[in-house]
Order: C-alpha cells, then structure tokens, then sequence
C-alpha cells in the first residue's frame, strides 16, 4: 500500500509498505498487521494528517490544498477527523468566564458570541448567535454539572445578558466589565469635547486616557484645553472621578454607596452613561467582589480577528468555529505566527 507522508523538499512524498497477513487459528480469520504510523483505513500517516490540521490553522483549506496538492474536500475531511480527535473538554475546571461578541464575516454585521475562560485565557466556545434564545440553546448543550462550576460570568451592558446568565448559570454571578462602563463614558465625553469644539491635535487622547498615567507636559496640555470650557472641565472631572472609584478597594455595598453619590452629581453632565449605569448598577457593582475584569477576553478578541483575516477559506461558520477551537486548543504546539497576538 502506498501512503501519503510528510513532503520532501517540497515533492510529494508517498510510503510503499509491504502488510503482511496472519491467521487467527482461534477465530480462524485472517487479519492484516497494525502500523504504529497510520490510522486503520487511511491513506495518510498520523504525523502528516497532523501537520495538514496545522497547517490549515495556520492558513486556509484552499492554500494547503493547493500546497498539497489534495482536492478541498480531502483537506476538509482530514482537518475535521483530526479536530474530532483532539478537542478537549476545554469547560473542564472553568469558573469565571467572560461573554462578548465579534463580527463573523468581513464587512457585514454578522455578529458571532464567543465565550472565554478569563482565568486561563483560553477560547470554550464560539455560537453563531447574539439572540438571546440562540446563545441559551448553545449554551444549554453542556453538561448542568459544568454549568454549575461558574461563579462569574463578566458581559457587557447588552440588556440580553442578564436572562442568558440567570437560565444557563445557576451559580454565577453577572458581573458588567469595567472597561465597558468607562468606554461608555469616554464616548459621551468626546461627544461633549466636540460639542464645545475643541478640535486641537491630540485632545481627544489627553481627555480620554487615564489621568495617572499622564506626564507632566500632558497634563500642562490638558489644563489649557480643560480652560476653555467649564463643561469639558466638568466632564472630564466626572470621568475621573468614576475611575478613581473602580480603582478604590471598595466593598459592594460601599462601591453601589459611592457609584450613587456620582450619579447623582454627574447626572448633569452625563445624562446618557448615567441612564445606562443605573440600569446596570447591580451588574455594575458586583466588581467589586473580586474585580473580576474581561481583560483576557480582549486577548482572545485580538488572536480571533487574526485568524479571521485567514479565514477566507472556510466557507460556513462550522468549519470557522472549529478553526477558531482548534488553534485555540492546540495554541502550546502552533508556530510563533499563529501565537504572536497574544
């Protein structure tokens, strides 16, 4: 028989081996040798259908077809039966995770939920869904057993969030990522800097960046553009003010105690974010129980848009999730390209 195994100098590269039979005198059949190197029934060695499912995480199914010289088809296969054999139960000791949502197909909102385990960074699940109903039917596919090992669950301020949570997660507690509740109130203070017109090269990242981490020429910027404007001045006072809250080690009931007292002053100056706060201020509040964040989820964000811009050649969102799951599941053995996002 003649089997496919790793090129050699770039030619194809075929293994004529001779199987011997035996015969069993007990069930009195005959049976043919086993070889370590190949799985019964293929035409391919372990290490080469290994290396055609690293190879399609690192490119696409269509590139190694061509590199390879196999139809689509067998490439696909290969990739699947080794994806079969290697996933992992990958829930396995997850307890805080993190929900958020990334466009799935280049140019359309098409918007994919991906679940991550933000203790270990690591990718668990990928549905092809921001429906409530479609994210809790996904979900609902894991054991109750996995599904009561979650104590938090850290989402943004999408008002789904709270029922998919409640139903899926008896356990967890629904806590809203900080960096959400301070993007939300960056964004309306640029809409107010605008508003006052203060268009001068650079404002934009004086206002918005953290105040601490600003240099003293920055901050000597700052003060000259915060004194064209009561309002600005006021905004950004108010954003700060927030900040330093989320950075105080407050308890829940002191941190809700202190959140309130802002609202109420900063409702004059922020009356969207204030709104949105309010709505979510239990969510909110629950940082401060162990000040859970979604910081890994932006790692797992930034490795998926990579692998995205590769993608092209998976032509329907199963083989996008199993490429996604794989080079996620397999990140230890990948190459330094597929690993440099992190």
């Amino acid at each position: 028989m003649a089997l496919r195994d790793l090129s050699i100098f770039g030619q194809a590269t075929h293994l004529k081996i001779p199987r011997r039979q035996f015969y069993c005198r007990s069930c009195q059949r005959y049976f043919t040798e086993s070889l370590p190197y190949v799985d019964k029934g293929r035409q391919y060695t372990v290490r080469y259908e290994a290396y055609i499912y690293q190879q399609v995480q690192l490119t696409t199914i269509e590139q190694v077809s061509r590199v390879e010289d196999l139809t689509y088809d067998r490439v696909e296969g290969i990739f699947n039966r080794q994806y079969e054999l290697k996933k992992k139960a990958s829930w396995a000791g997850a307890q805080r995770i993190a929900i958020d949502e990334v466009s799935h197909r280049k140019g359309q909102r098409h918007f994919a939920t991906v679940v991550g385990d933000l203790e270990t960074g690591q990718l668990l699940e990928v549905i092809d869904s921001h429906q409530q109903s479609g994210i809790i039917e996904a979900l609902e596919q894991q054991p109750i057993a996995v599904r009561e090992q979650i104590v938090e669950v850290s989402v943004d301020m999408w008002g789904g969030f709270p029922k998919v949570v409640d139903r899926v997660f008896p356990n967890a507690i629904l806590v809203i990522d900080r960096f959400h509740v301070m993007q939300a109130a960056n964004k309306e203070l640029n809409k107010i800097r605008r508003q006052v017109r203060v268009f001068d090269r650079g404002s934009k990242f004086l206002l918005l960046r953290n105040g601490a981490d600003l240099t003293e020429a920055e901050r000597q910027a700052l003060e000259k553009i915060l004194q064209r404007s009561k309002r600005l001045r006021k905004a950004y006072e108010s954003k700060e003010e927030l900040r330093t809250i989320y950075e105080s080690p407050l308890t829940v009931e002191t941190g809700k105690r202190h959140l309130e007292e802002w609202l109420n002053r900063a409702q004059k100056i922020f009356s969207e974010v204030t709104t949105t706060i309010r709505n979510h201020l239990d969510g909110i509040c629950n940082y401060f129980r162990s000040r859970t964040t979604s910081g890994a989820m932006e790692g797992i964000n930034n490795r998926i848009k990579l692998i995205k811009r590769q993608a092209y050649g998976f032509v329907n969102f199963g083989n996008f999730r199993k490429r996604l799951l794989a080079c996620f599941s397999d990140y230890q053995n990948l190459s330094p390209y597929c690993r440099k996002s992190r």
